[in-house]
């Protein structure tokens, strides 16, 4: 043998009377396997066993003919008593033998409820943390969270023309397992060359409540302000149904259709009441986990003419800034159209943005 074979022999040899030496508990198994490690638990027809090899064994008690363990475990018998000390049992003998410090107790196998470590936490013990935690944990999903989205947009330039805009936005809303509430509210102002050009102002509130795992009622009232299209409060009230047709942590679509009240009045003293329908749609995509697309459209056809109509849409893409789940960045657009528009004003408002948001969960 070569000086190499012999240096490979001797140390299989120390490896092996090392692995010998090693204290551990052996389980064999029906088909002659013979498995060394720590038995972790022995109980409700399994035996839970650590090894250094291939981690820890899940194995089926039917399938084990031998239990031998070198260190003392709890032996916890069907009367309610429990014995301490190593345990050694063959599937040929139906008794175990419990090396206790007043010496070895035969058990019939029959009434041992469970083996485990001497130093560890009993069945009984670890249900009933797991009962704990499975209760807290669905108190946890009932319980409502509170959050709060801030949007802040500014434009300045200076020359020739000096044009300043400004644009903000605060939405809070409530989020429970069965319901969604929002509140919000939001402002456009500009000038250009010192001379107003936009003054506009939104509020609302939106209520939703699942019926079941898809479908959901909902209820909502927008209120808004806009001097350049004469309007001093447009009241929009709106309540129905709509449905989730996706609704993944990460993705949601939902459609929802309603009926409602329409009030306008106008700065020249001009009024408009009706009875108004509501289709609206939503979607959000987590494109990645760090962008963000929405989009909202909602169209309200009045049930004086089917001329007469509005249809509002946003769309947006949000970015984190830097490394901040909190700072983000908003890009995005913003239609508002009006069939039949007051008079001197255009059918169609137009907004592009990019908006710092400020993100609370």
């Amino acid at each position: 043998m070569t000086r190499s074979g012999v240096v490979r022999t001797m140390l299989i040899a120390v490896l092996s009377l090392e692995a010998a030496s090693a204290p551990a508990d052996i389980v064999e198994l029906t088909d002659g396997s013979r498995l060394l490690g720590t038995v972790e638990r022995w109980g409700d027809g399994k035996l839970i066993l650590a090894t250094q090899f291939a981690g820890t064994l899940e194995i089926d008690a039917a399938l084990v003919v031998t239990i031998e363990t070198d260190q003392p475990v709890n032996v916890g018998i069907d009367t309610g008593d429990r014995l301490v000390g190593p345990v050694e049992w063959k599937s040929e003998i139906d008794r175990a033998v419990v090396q206790t410090e007043l010496g070895g107790i035969p058990v019939s196998v029959e009434r041992i409820e469970a083996i485990w470590p001497k130093d560890g936490k009993s069945p009984e013990v670890l249900a009933m943390e797991e009962q704990i935690a499975k209760v807290k944990q669905e108190a946890d999903a009932r319980r409502a969270r509170w959050g709060a989205t801030l949007e802040v947009g500014l434009f300045f330039t200076e020359g020739n023309r000096d044009i300043f805009t400004a644009r903000g936005r605060a939405e809070l809303r409530r989020i429970a397992p069965r319901d969604l509430l929002k509140f919000y509210i939001a402002g456009d102002y500009g000038e250009d060359t010192d001379q107003r050009n936009t003054a506009e102002a939104k509020g609302g509130a939106y209520y939703e409540h699942l019926l079941s795992e898809r479908w959901f009622a909902f209820g909502k009232v927008d209120l808004e302000y806009d001097e350049f299209e004469n309007l001093e409060l447009r009241v929009s009230t709106g309540a129905g149904v709509g449905y989730y047709w996706l609704k993944e942590e990460t993705h949601e679509l939902k459609t929802r259709g309603g009926l409602g009240y329409l009030h306008e009045s106008f700065l020249d003293g001009l009024t408009n009441n009706a009875a108004q329908a509501e289709l609206g749609l939503e979607y959000r995509l987590d494109i990645t986990s760090w962008m963000r697309f929405t989009h909202a459209t909602t169209y309200y056809p009045t049930f004086e003419s089917v001329r007469d109509y509005r249809l509002v849409s946003d769309s947006g893409l949000i970015f984190p800034l830097g490394d901040s789940e909190v700072w983000k960045l908003k890009l995005g657009a913003q239609y508002e159209y009006k069939s039949i528009p007051s008079p001197g004003t255009k059918r169609l408002d137009q907004t592009y943005y990019a908006n710092i948001l400020v993100d609370l969960e």
